[in-house]
């Protein structure tokens, strides 16, 4: 049975607020690189706000003061990061809502059939509504990383994020890392949490493509959670490290973990 992107979107968002109202701390660090708890939330409001097509926030950060802002991209998600700083979490939860009230109105007022700009150009309804619900269940495990709270580690958003890190391994392997040609990566995801394994191959032109199962020189396993963290570019503690298992190839095993940020 297929499900509704836009109750998935929503039930994302409700998940991730419950997490953040039992959260006494919103200022501690999250493993999102240069972002509080409450930053993550003021993420999330800021792309919803996107949806809606809402006024993009007249304010200019002080750019010295944030070394975590690396590319033009960055630059432009910030904006609404920065803009927020301060507020309390009243208001930061008050304006979650808000904000979604009027994307969702926009949302029904396109319809699933439609489309409507985003981030990298014109996006068809559900593409764009399946993109928020991987990113706000990616910030959700953000937030229950820094403060040690394991769970919420399957469901539609977990699906989506499975479905976004794996199309980016190719290009990791591929170009990340400059794998040899003809050499094949076997990645094992491991519980608790969604599992599932993949190969890849770097083709003869130097591109690499997810492939049927075959003999691997090198083979990386790891728990979803881990996965998550170094696929999403986040800062990890040793456990993370200390998680995965890599047979084969040494150098390649460390240029695939140090490479593995599929995430902008």
């Amino acid at each position: 049975m297929a499900t509704d992107p836009v109750a998935t979107w929503r039930a994302s968002l409700e998940n991730f607020a419950v997490l953040l109202e039992g959260i006494d701390d919103w200022g501690i660090d999250s493993p999102c690189p240069g972002w509080t708890i409450a930053d993550l939330l003021a993420h999330t409001i800021d792309l919803e706000s996107m949806i809606a097509a809402d006024p993009r926030p007249d304010h200019s950060p002080y750019w010295s003061a944030l070394p975590h802002i690396g590319s033009d991209f960055s630059r432009m998600t910030e904006i609404g990061v920065d803009y927020r700083r301060g507020w309390s979490r009243d208001d930061l939860l008050a304006d979650l809502w808000a904000t979604h009230d009027r994307a969702r109105a926009r949302i029904d007022q396109v319809g699933l059939d439609g489309s409507i700009p985003w981030l990298r150009g014109d996006t068809p309804i559900p593409t764009l509504l399946g993109m928020r619900t991987f990113d706000i269940w990616v910030h959700e495990q953000d937030a229950r990383v820094a403060v040690g709270e394991t769970g919420n580690l399957d469901g539609p958003g977990a699906a989506n994020a499975m479905t976004y890190l794996t199309a980016g391994l190719p290009k990791v392997w591929g170009k990340n890392v400059g794998a040899p040609i003809g050499s094949v990566l076997h990645l094992t995801v491991t519980e608790p949490g969604l599992q599932g394994e993949c190969w890849i191959r770097v083709n003869e032109d130097g591109k690499a493509s997810l492939v049927t199962e075959q003999a691997a020189d090198l083979t990386v396993t790891m728990p979803w959670q881990s996965f998550v963290m170094l696929g999403g570019g986040r800062t990890v503690e040793a456990g993370v490290v200390d998680s995965v298992v890599v047979v084969g190839d040494e150098t390649l095993g460390q240029a695939f973990l140090d490479s593995m940020a599929i995430t902008p």
